[in-house]
């Protein structure tokens, strides 16, 4: 009995971790109880699967001749019948690898086996994990962030693929903490981008951290396998959709989109251009702060996942479930992260936002037999900032002690290259 009761308080964190986890599973499969911590929308209230559904569909319509974006064949026919489905979006072979897996299942089945196999993966990605920081004394307390943000909650019930980047992302990072198989690494990368193309923004910090063979081999496959679909135009829509994303403006606001340059376009009304100066400002920093040799990569790669959440355009509250596996695994890799302030504030992340006592308070808030319980425009601001605040704050704790020595470090390199440029004479007058 002693012994367990020593193996129960050395790893509580685990356990408590696994219990919550498995609690979102069964409150998004049998229960609803959890459903109270979302809105009505973002949990889907009115058609659930309306995201989930547009890959088997796109899988289903491409081998019976249509188009992989999922729309109805000449007579009609859809895979999810009598379900509203979004038009798909995903990469053509993300579409094709595993919407063709997906359609030897009824749709209604297909839903709950899509489901299940995220809780066996899960099951499996962390054990690994444990058993590869086995070693470390913080793996508790990086376990429970893995298992325990609750944003992954609406994830797993509106069965979206988001999840399947989380994964992928999780084992990249684990092999860069490593520092081997370069090769595994690039496709492992490879992997994330085929789930969301969001690693694009990883490169820079690729090249800068001397992991150029990584980024060569990830965004080589990448190209190969968008371009292959370009033949009879098949992959049409996916490069139209990247496109019309990446050059965007990006003013998405109520009620669904939870960016910090949606809440300062609605709360401020400051002009366009300031709000693109705030946002390229932020992004030089993380571009200029990841290039630092004292800046641990998976570090690099959390500041990056931050300026995505911050000021991509369509940013839903389950996009946040990629925090996860990030700040898992810096806190395993970057004392900064292990501060008492920053376990405050990363728990904090994994809290739901402040829809639940919002809707208890009826501050903000309405109910629509339609669509559920949902938020006006003061209830999404105020929503919006409890998402945000902790995320904001926590980043500028662990950036803070890097501020001072990369002004000193910069300056010292500006002033050895005006000497260089002096003694040579390339520049200048």
């Amino acid at each position: 009995m002693k012994r367990i009761i020593t193996h129960l308080q050395a790893y509580k964190l685990i356990y408590i971790g696994a219990f919550i986890h498995i609690l979102f599973y069964l409150s998004a499969s049998q229960t609803g109880w959890l459903n109270g911590l979302f809105t009505g929308d973002s949990l889907h209230y009115c058609c659930r699967g309306m995201d989930f559904y547009q890959v088997p569909d796109g899988a289903y319509a491409f081998w019976h001749g249509g188009n992989l974006t999922g729309a109805p064949l000449p007579n009609g026919v859809i895979y999810a019948q009598n379900h509203t489905v979004n038009s798909n979006v995903y990469h053509p072979l993300f579409t094709l690898t595993l919407g063709s897996w997906l359609i030897l299942f009824q749709p209604e089945q297909t839903f709950y086996v899509w489901m299940l196999c995220k809780l066996l993966i899960t099951a499996f990605v962390i054990g690994y994990f444990l058993w590869t920081f086995r070693e470390s004394p913080y793996l508790g307390f990086a376990t429970f962030i893995l298992l325990a943000n609750c944003t992954q909650y609406q994830e797993i019930a509106i069965g979206q693929f988001q999840f399947v980047l989380n994964i992928f992302l999780l084992l990249l990072l684990i092999n860069l903490a490593r520092g081997k198989h370069t090769v595994r690494s690039g496709f492992l990368y490879y992997l994330t981008l085929l789930a969301k193309p969001i690693g694009l923004l990883w490169l820079p910090l690729f090249v800068t951290k001397k992991r150029l063979r990584i980024a060569l081999l990830g965004f080589g496959f990448f190209a190969f396998s968008t371009l292959v679909f370009q033949v009879g135009s098949l992959g049409n829509y996916y490069i139209d959709n990247l496109s019309f994303h990446l050059f965007s403006p990006g003013d998405y606001g109520p009620d669904q989109i939870t960016t910090l340059a949606s809440l300062l376009s609605y709360t401020t009304h400051w002009p366009k251009m300031i709000l693109q100066g705030l946002q390229y400002l932020f992004l030089a920093s993380v571009l200029l702060l990841g290039a630092l040799r004292r800046v641990h990569i998976s570090k690099g790669i959390f500041l990056m996942v931050v300026y995505y959440l911050f000021f991509y355009d369509f940013v839903y509250e389950y996009h946040y479930t990629t925090l996860a596996p990030v700040l898992a695994i810096c806190f395993l890799c970057c004392p900064e992260f292990r501060t008492y302030t920053s376990r405050c504030l990363i728990l904090w992340t994994c809290l739901p936002s402040a829809f639940v006592l919002l809707n208890y308070f009826h501050i903000g808030t309405y109910w629509d037999n339609m669509y559920g319980a949902n938020v006006t425009p003061l209830g999404w601001q105020l929503m919006l900032v409890s998402r945000l605040l902790p995320i904001l704050l926590l980043t500028i704790n662990v950036v803070r002690p890097d501020i001072v020595p990369a002004y000193r470090q910069v300056k010292a390199f500006w002033l050895a290259m005006r000497k260089v440029n002096d003694h040579l004479e390339v520049f200048g007058i």
